[in-house]
């Protein structure tokens, strides 16, 4: 994935706004707009979406202790589960990896581990209790991919199709610049030539994204390389391929997915954005539900079938999971919009979004397993945690100490945190609370903010964005207080703390999505004034610093 830490430059000097910039936080991964209207696709079979989060605990921790049963006929939604040692796993290394996540609070939202199609571990961490689908960012491409091998199976797409020659209605002219050129199989492989993905960020995207014509814009990207010649990680190119599976089915990629994928394997819940012309966004923001994502990666496991019928052919998965081409120094291979790893993970394959989403598949020990998170790198030590569990192909000796650890660490994990007293609010917060501070010309195109401090527990801010204005409640007393709607429709949870006499510091976290953004505001000049810093603490948005004054209203 590309790395961010040289965007910030060009938000500042192409004048994108607050929604733009922050789509910074989409490298090769799709989740975009933090803080803009979204358009959806209305939900085929809709799923009741209340964000009660406390009411909701106790059922939850009860669903999510049912991985670890002893009888193998028992199910978490329709896996079937039972404990860990049946499948070759230890529970008690499983337990401490769990335990780890949680102790340290690194922002990883869940973790499940299936093997032989038997689900063993499905661990969710506060506040993300699996009550509802999750932002699954670049994961999508990986089933744009699947998508386009199902079209490909039924003879309405093929892998040497001519891109350009698809969308004639849209380029009436051959162009000279060797766009005729690119096939189908340039776009899966990322080895389409157009000038995108080269520079760090993919502004591509962004500038995609700003057009009244997603389609047309990356068809019209200028040439860089012949095709098939070069790696260019461009998501762009990823949403014509969702443009082409919807023109090959007269439809669209979603309805496309309902009746070929997501219904043959009973996913249910899922969301998928659309561009101006109704093209789902095939590079990214596809929500599915992490026992859906399971099931996408059992299917690849499975070569295609799903309860003994042929859901995508055992030839695409075959082509579609090996390296075509060299995508990242450590010998990381990319095939058809998934990731063919290397290093201590060679021999495994995965579908990688940002933030730390992903499903890995690990077809010689028949394992799958499926991340969501908010910055975390599962590559690292979590996989390779989760990977050391497994000591067997057969079956372990039973291990009811290890199983009742492992329950209750997944109870833990989903617990909130313990509430401790607020602390007296410093003597700045009476003076700044309902204040309108009006930020100087900034790259998030973000107006105004304002704090308001009734009380040591009652707190809250309001972010007044070109969408409109947002009051977030703040919990004070180390758990976070939830908002049901933030400003991308997403669930939001903020959590603050006076770290300084003057220093505020809040935590905006969206509960279903990769983003995770820290504000600090520095009160030290008095109340008149207050210079805003917003960092990730997943590292992928650069840091930006805007000072803001007093202001009557925000206008």
């Amino acid at each position: 994935m590309p790395s961010l830490t040289r965007l910030s430059s060009k938000c500042l000097d192409e004048g994108w706004n607050f929604a733009k910039c922050l789509d910074i936080l989409a490298v090769g991964a799709g989740r975009v707009d933090l803080f803009a209207g979204r358009t959806y696709i209305p939900r085929r079979n809709p799923v009741k979406r209340r964000f009660e989060v406390f009411a909701c605990a106790c059922v939850l921790l009860a669903w999510a202790s049912l991985s670890c049963k002893s009888e193998p006929g028992a199910s978490s939604g329709d896996w079937p589960t039972a404990q860990p040692e049946t499948q070759g796993f230890d529970s008690d290394t499983l337990a401490a990896a769990v335990e780890r996540i949680d102790q340290e609070n690194l922002p990883v939202d869940s973790v499940l581990v299936a093997r032989n199609g038997v689900l063993i571990l499905n661990a969710y961490f506060y506040p993300y209790l699996g009550d509802r689908a999750h932002d699954v960012a670049s994961v999508t491409k990986s089933v744009t991919s699947t998508l386009v091998g199902i079209a490909i199976d039924q003879g309405i797409l093929a892998l040497d199709q001519n891109v350009m020659a698809s969308f004639s209605e849209l380029i009436p002219e051959p162009p000279a610049d060797g766009r005729t050129n690119i096939e189908l199989l340039h776009l899966l492989t990322m080895t389409s030539g157009l000038d995108c993905g080269l520079s760090p960020g993919e502004p591509e995207l962004f500038e995609m994204r700003a057009t009244d014509h997603w389609v047309q814009y990356a068809l019209e990207l200028p040439m860089a390389s012949a095709p098939g010649t070069a790696f260019a990680y461009c998501s762009p190119g990823s949403h014509v391929l969702s443009a082409m599976v919807g023109d090959a089915a007269g439809t669209s990629a979603l309805d496309f997915a309902w009746d070929q994928l997501f219904g043959p394997l009973g996913i249910e819940d899922v969301t998928w954005p659309v561009d101006p012309q109704g093209v789902n966004h095939g590079w990214g923001d596809l929500q599915l539900h992490p026992r859906a994502m399971a099931k996408i990666g059992q299917l690849f496991l499975n070569g295609g079938t799903w309860n003994g019928s042929q859901v995508v052919s055992k030839d695409w998965v075959e082509q579609a999971t090996q390296s075509f081409v060299l995508a990242e120094a450590d010998g990381t291979g990319y095939g058809y919009q998934w990731w063919v790893l290397a290093g201590d993970l060679e021999g495994l394959y995965e579908a990688r979004g940002r933030g730390g989403q992903g499903i890995i598949v690990w077809p010689e020990k028949n394992v799958v397993a499926v991340f969501t998170g908010r910055g975390v790198d599962v590559r690292g030590p979590v996989a390779l945690e989760l990977a050391a569990a497994l000591h067997s192909d057969m079956p372990l000796a039973p291990n009811p100490d290890g199983v009742a650890r492992l329950e209750s660490a997944i109870r833990s994990a989903a617990e909130p945190p313990a509430a401790e007293p607020a602390s007296p609010l410093p003597l700045i917060a009476s003076e700044v609370s309902g204040t309108v501070y009006r930020l100087d010309a900034n790259p998030f195109d973000v107006k105004c903010i304002s704090f308001r401090f009734d009380s040591p527990e009652d707190v809250s801010f309001e972010l007044t964005v070109p969408e409109g204005a947002f009051d977030l409640p703040i919990g004070m007393d180390g758990v976070p207080r939830f908002t049901e709607n933030g400003p991308t429709g997403a669930p939001v949870g903020a959590l603050g703390e006076w770290t300084e006499p003057t220093v505020l510091v809040v935590d905006y976290d969206e509960v279903t999505g990769p983003n995770h953004l820290r504000i600090v505001g520095r009160f030290a000049e008095g109340a008149q004034s207050v210079v805003l810093e917003f960092t990730d603490p997943g590292e992928y948005f650069p840091p930006q610093t805007v000072p803001a004054s007093a202001v009557a209203t925000c206008n």
